[in-house]
């Protein structure tokens, strides 16, 4: 039978702005509670590539989610140094949680993973301005980068992941879970879904996701919706 338009996915091609990544990219990784809003935080920031979610800190082999022994739900974030810098992008951690409370659990640890010695110094740097600033103690740890275990599929671009009409293109586009997980597209749309940007910055970037009309016109309807 002969699909009508309507029934039509859209090819699986890559969307414009994967298509034009940056080869080069370094990496970024933050514990700030519980790392679904994160993933979104980060990932919808112009110069921010992929971003997932996952595990780290601990000695448990193999954490899962039910069994997370010693670690901390982390955001790992892969950017492109030459839109925008790692300073930047701790000054948007500091500003995503509130550091001064000590976590009640080691599950939401507020923590940077340092990868070299630069990123150790700035972190160390930035959490000395915040304690002066707020006046109060700062329990987020600064720690060397040791591993990191990719948290279950379900979790990734977890908003995203509800939004069925989206969804649709999005499996089209990327049957490969891990190539969705990689996405710059799927990352930028997550922070929209999660009412985050504007309407205005949605119709800008809109083209550059790959989307159907159908699609299209749906998450422009979420995004309208949060300005309501």
């Amino acid at each position: 039978m002969t699909p009508t338009p309507g029934d039509i996915s859209p090819a699986a091609t890559t969307p414009p702005i994967d298509a034009s990544a940056p080869a080069r990219t370094e990496t970024a990784t933050f514990a700030l509670g519980c790392f679904w809003g994160p993933d979104a935080q980060f990932g919808i920031i112009p110069g921010v590539v992929r971003t997932r979610v996952g595990y780290a800190g601990g000695i448990k082999e193999n954490p899962t989610y039910h069994n997370l022994g010693d670690h901390t739900e982390t955001v790992q974030i892969d950017y492109d140094p030459e839109q925008i810098s790692y300073r930047e992008l701790l000054d948007i951690f500091w500003n995503s949680h509130y550091p001064a409370s000590p976590s009640p659990s080691t599950q939401y640890m507020s923590i940077i993973f340092y990868h070299d010695e630069k990123q150790q110094k700035l972190a160390m740097e930035t959490r000395a301005s915040v304690e002066a600033s707020i006046g109060r103690q700062v329990y987020t740890e600064i720690v060397p980068f040791s591993k990191f275990y990719l948290a279950e599929t379900y979790h990734q671009k977890f908003r995203l992941q509800q939004k069925t009409e989206l969804m649709k293109d999005f499996n089209a586009m990327y049957p490969n879970i891990e190539d969705f997980i990689n996405s710059t597209a799927a990352a930028r749309v997550n922070g929209y879904v999660n009412g985050l940007g504007t309407l205005e910055g949605l119709k800008k970037d809109l083209n550059s996701f790959g989307l159907s009309p159908q699609a299209n016109k749906a998450l422009l309807s979420i995004v309208a919706g949060f300005s309501d």
